[in-house]
C-alpha cells in the first residue's frame, strides 16, 4: 500500500465516509418506513426506492474528484498516479457499496417476512425478486460504478475548462443512457434494450468504465494546477 499514497489515503478517510452515509441512509429508510407502516400497509422495498436516490449519490461523490486530483498534486502527486489510483478506489468503493446495500435487501427481506409486508421492487429492475442477490449485486455494482466514473469525468472537465467543460455532459449523458441498458437504473422509453445475464453486465460495464477512465484520461493527463491570485 506504501505504493499507493492516493489509494490509501482515499481508503483510510472516504471510504470509512462514505460506507457511513451508506448506513445512515438505510437507517434513515427504516425510520420512514416505521413512521408509515403506523398509517398504512407496507408493500414496496424501501431499499429498493433509495436505489432511485443512490446514482445520483455516485455522480456526485465521483464530480467531487478534481478536488482530490488538485490536493494530490499540490502534494507533489503526479496525474499518472491520480488517475490510476482514484480509478482503482472507485472499483473498491463500488464493490463495497454494492455489497453492503445487497446485504441490505437480505435484512429487509427477514424484517419484512417477520411483519408480513409485501416487498415489491421497482419496475423494470435488472433482478425479478429482492432475493435475487448475485444479480442485485451486479446492478448495483454496475450503476455505482459507472456513475462514478462518469462524475468523475465531468467534475475534472468542468474544473480544467469552466464554463465549456459543461459541454462534457454530452457524452457523459450518451453512456449513462447506454448503461441504464446495462444494469436498469437509468431506464428512458427511447433506451430500447436491456441484457441478461451477469456475465454480459459485468462485462459492459467494464467497457463502458474504461471508455469513461479513457475519457478522463484525455481530460487529467496535461491539465494545469489553477493558483489563486494573492
Amino acid at each position: 500500500m506504501t505504493r499507493w499514497p492516493i489509494a490509501r489515503y482515499l481508503l483510510s478517510t472516504h471510504f470509512i465516509f462514505l460506507i457511513l452515509v451508506l448506513l445512515g441512509f438505510y437507517l434513515a429508510i427504516g425510520v420512514v418506513l416505521a413512521v408509515v407502516a403506523l398509517l398504512t400497509d407496507i408493500t414496496l422495498s424501501g431499499v429498493d426506492i433509495g436505489g432511485q436516490i443512490l446514482n445520483w449519490m455516485a455522480v456526485g461523490y465521483g464530480f467531487s474528484a478534481f478536488g482530490v486530483l488538485t490536493t494530490m498534486l499540490v502534494h507533489g502527486r503526479t496525474r499518472r498516479e491520480f488517475l490510476a489510483q482514484h480509478a482503482a478506489f472507485q472499483v473498491i468503493l463500488a464493490t463495497a457499496a454494492a455489497a453492503l446495500v445487497t446485504a441490505m435487501y437480505a435484512a429487509e427481506t427477514a424484517a419484512y417476512s417477520a411483519l408480513d409486508w409485501g416487498q415489491k421492487t421497482q419496475d423494470d429492475r435488472a433482478y425479478e425478486s429482492t432475493s435475487d442477490y448475485p444479480t442485485i449485486f451486479v446492478a448495483y455494482w454496475s450503476m455505482l460504478l459507472i456513475w462514478q466514473f462518469v462524475g468523475a469525468f465531468v467534475g475534472t472537465a468542468v474544473y480544467r475548462w469552466e464554463t465549456n467543460g459543461i459541454l462534457a455532459l454530452l457524452p457523459a449523458a450518451g453512456l449513462l443512457l447506454v448503461s441504464g441498458g446495462v444494469n436498469s437504473f437509468l431506464k428512458l422509453p427511447f433506451v430500447d434494450f436491456e441484457v441478461d445475464g451477469l456475465l454480459p453486465m459485468a462485462g459492459l460495464t467494464v467497457i463502458i468504465a474504461a471508455v469513461t477512465w479513457a475519457m478522463t484520461w484525455a481530460t487529467v493527463r496535461d491539465i494545469p494546477l489553477r493558483t489563486q491570485a494573492a
